[in-house]
């Protein structure tokens, strides 16, 4: 009865997620570059970035995450440009890729961009200026490719294409070497407060820049001042497009942090309005409703996210949780194994290894959710909860010493973790 229950359900819950719209998957790699007398190096990302973000502008187009493609590239750093667009065009089913170089000369910019399709460099567009006219050639060279793959130019879309977040080139190039020394999802461990002041200096120079206050938002939850984070935010809404999701999304991650859920869930609803391609706030919309115990509900939006980007190792992690809460607990480990399998992110991976463990933990393999919770502290060594579970298990094989390790583990990194006092001393009494 149970699995029948369960195949039942899985149909109902297929049937609730509306056909997915046909996308176009592309993804801009960093664009390699020189320049004479001056150090141009924050350059690579930030046309990378923008051309990313114009791009998206177009309704069927996706973005592969710049977070996933960097992590792949950064593991074949002397191939050629062109062998790396092929290599993210296979590993993500894209269908295109664009790649290539900008050249500093005095004040003149000149950017080369090459599209990758069909297996090949099909074309190459190059746009010039002076350097002051940035944000101007990279929407000139947004819409040349837009062109090239068959987009057409609506008013509307060329509008939102030159409708740039900033008129002031001061600050967007204070803004761009914030994103340089330090950025919430491609280099995490760098130089936060250089961000800080950079981001500063943008929004001195532009109050209206949106992108740079979301930015100093992430910055400063990234430092655990919360208040200033969403006062950023809430400029960043003061000021954005309706078609911009970050700072509704981000106040949403913001809110549920705090524990407001139905703040969170009316942020997640706004990202969403905003750009309803925007695979992230389905996923953070599933979260929230799974911490409301709304679990089939929660299930449908992370289908819908992984629609959009089936290579969200964390959607299909959040996705097994919700299918475990269920009772389906065969499509729960395929999708915990899908995460793993994946690889794109390591704390969705270290994650999954744990919510795997679990999981066979609940089925009785102890030795296999013992080494699903040691994978999981591969990936992650400070992960509290891992060590907490992997002491569970020593104990549960009369291994004490070792159990007593992983507990003192777990409570020197979470001294908050529920009941892991109560195990060590438990442990200690078995030990004698």
């Amino acid at each position: 009865m149970r699995t029948l229950n369960a195949a039942l359900l899985s149909l109902l819950l297929t049937a609730e997620i509306a056909c997915p719209q046909s996308y176009q998957r592309f993804s801009v790699l960093p664009f390699e570059g020189r320049s004479s007398g001056f150090d141009f190096a924050w350059l690579a990302r930030t046309i990378s970035g923008s051309l990313s973000s114009q791009l998206s502008l177009a309704p069927s187009f996706v973005p592969i995450s710049r977070g996933v493609v960097y992590r792949v590239i950064n593991q074949i750093p002397n191939s050629e440009p062109e062998r790396k667009a092929a290599i993210i065009a296979s590993r993500f089913k894209c269908d295109f890729v664009v790649y290539g170089w900008f050249s500093v000369e005095g004040n003149s910019l000149s950017l080369t961009a090459n599209l990758f399709r069909a297996g090949k460099t099909v074309t190459a567009e190059t746009v010039s200026g002076e350097l002051r006219d940035l944000l101007a050639v990279i929407d000139t060279l947004t819409e040349r490719i837009l062109t090239k793959v068959g987009v057409e130019l609506t008013p509307d879309l060329k509008g939102a294409i030159r409708r740039d977040p900033t008129q002031s080139i001061d600050a967007f190039i204070a803004f761009s070497k914030a994103a340089h020394v330090w950025d919430a999802e491609e280099q995490p461990k760098g130089d936060v407060d250089e961000a800080i002041r950079l981001l500063r200096e943008a929004v001195q120079i532009d109050p209206e820049f949106y992108k740079a206050w979301v930015n100093l938002g992430l910055a400063f939850e990234r430092k655990g001042d919360l208040g200033e984070a969403r006062w950023c935010y809430e400029q960043a809404i003061r000021y954005q497009p309706s078609w911009f999701p970050l700072a509704h999304y981000n106040l949403a991650g913001l809110y549920l942090r705090q524990g407001d859920l139905n703040a969170a869930m009316a942020q997640c609803d706004a990202a969403i309005k905003a750009e309803p391609k925007f695979a992230r706030a389905y996923l953070r919309k599933g979260t929230i409703l799974a911490q409301q115990k709304r679990f089939r509900e929660a299930v449908v939006e992370f289908e819908r996210s992984l629609r959009i980007e089936p290579e969200m190792a964390m959607a299909h992690n959040n996705l097994g949780l919700a299918y475990q809460a269920l009772g389906m607990l065969k499509e729960a480990r395929e999708a915990f194994q899908k995460a793993i399998d994946l690889d794109t992110d390591d704390l969705a991976v270290a994650y999954a290894h744990n919510n795997l463990g679990n999981l066979l933990r609940q089925q009785g393999d102890y030795e296999g959710a013992m080494k699903q919770y040691l994978l999981a502290l591969r990936r992650k060594p400070d992960y509290a909860v891992a060590w907490a579970n992997l002491g569970d298990m020593h104990a549960k094989k009369g291994n004490f010493a070792e159990a007593i390790q992983c507990y003192k583990k777990a409570l020197e990194l979470d001294p908050n973790l529920p009941q892991i006092s109560e195990r060590l001393q438990d442990a200690r009494r078995r030990l004698k």
